[in-house]
């Protein structure tokens, strides 16, 4: 039996339009650009440059592993995304590792549930009812050249589900290479899910945003205060620009409140939006909180989540 056209179109605008396409239409599944981790997305979503945290590097940098005093790291997060609008429910895992001293892999899954809708038949009665459902697994590893100079390569497959049998699926990488000229300062480039083009039913052409990215992290301490400061860079192939800054203040190494700020485009992958946030740290347990507001589209989005490290 012919699938309604009307069961794609309603999944489509109940998903809002930043789960299968961006705000523009542009790329198809942004979703593997959503960022997973709490205490980074407290700060704008900034943070692919920091050694900080590499439970979450498979989603973001994998280059950063080796240069990171963390020698294990895992994490778990909770996100109701967009509560406003789209509305999906994201669940998260994220697991480092350092390998040796110039070596390191980490793993990743996220899986994202939306609003469920009716299905309707041909001649418009309910026939049942369905969840969308997409998911994203990520794997990779990061290598250290020189005690200044590394590189981190990802692999990832993201999945989505909008209507019964109507799915999207491909596969994407990124490439980036980590520069740290100081104690204090680290830098990133390179390329972020670089992959294939997705096709709708049509026929017609998206592509899934990948991107060229630079990023910066500076990091001090003094007595028992530290202070962080991060910016990251997107050029995306579809032409939008997307740039992100926050910056981190912590006390004894347990006490954390972070803030930060996500500028997009009218078309971009991700829209502009504030964030804040906050983080305890202690015995090697982190619980961190971050809430995104100042959109009308992703305001009150909440991202919760806990890890535990060595």
């Amino acid at each position: 039996m012919r699938k309604p056209k009307l069961i794609l179109i309603s999944a489509i605008l109940l998903m809002g339009g930043t789960v299968m396409f961006a705000q523009g239409g542009q790329e198809a599944l942004p979703f593997m650009r959503i960022d997973r981790d709490p205490a980074t997305a407290a700060m704008g979503g900034a943070g692919t440059a920091s050694t900080e945290s590499i439970a979450y590097s498979a989603f973001k940098n994998t280059s950063v592993i080796p240069f990171s005093q963390k020698t294990f790291d895992i994490a778990a997060s909770f996100q109701n995304w967009a509560p406003d609008a789209a509305k999906t429910t994201n669940v998260n895992f994220g697991f480092g590792a350092k390998a040796g001293k110039n070596f390191g892999f980490a793993l990743g899954f996220a899986t994202q549930s939306g609003q469920k809708y009716d299905v309707m038949s041909e001649t418009g009665s309910v026939t049942g009812d369905f969840t969308p459902k997409d998911f994203v697994i990520n794997g990779g590893f990061g290598v250290a050249f020189t005690e200044k100079i590394g590189m981190g390569l990802t692999a990832r497959y993201a999945s989505q589900k909008i209507a019964k049998g109507v799915s999207f699926n491909t596969v994407a990488f990124d490439a980036l290479l980590y520069f740290k000229p100081a104690p204090e300062f680290g830098l990133t480039a390179g390329v972020a899910s670089i992959g294939g083009k997705i096709k709708d039913e049509s026929g017609k052409s998206f592509d899934i945003p990948s991107s060229v990215h630079a990023a910066g992290d500076y990091t001090t301490s003094f007595e028992k205060n530290s202070f962080k400061a991060v910016l990251d860079l997107d050029y995306y192939l579809s032409g939008n620009v997307n740039a992100a800054l926050g910056a981190q203040y912590g006390y004894n190494d347990l006490l954390f409140v972070r803030a930060g700020y996500h500028i997009g485009g009218k078309e971009a992958v991700l829209p502009s939006f504030a964030t804040v946030g906050a983080g305890i740290k202690f015995y090697g347990v982190n619980i961190d909180v971050a809430y995104l507001t100042a959109n009308d589209y992703l305001g009150n989005t909440i991202t919760i989540g806990i890890g535990y490290s060595f």
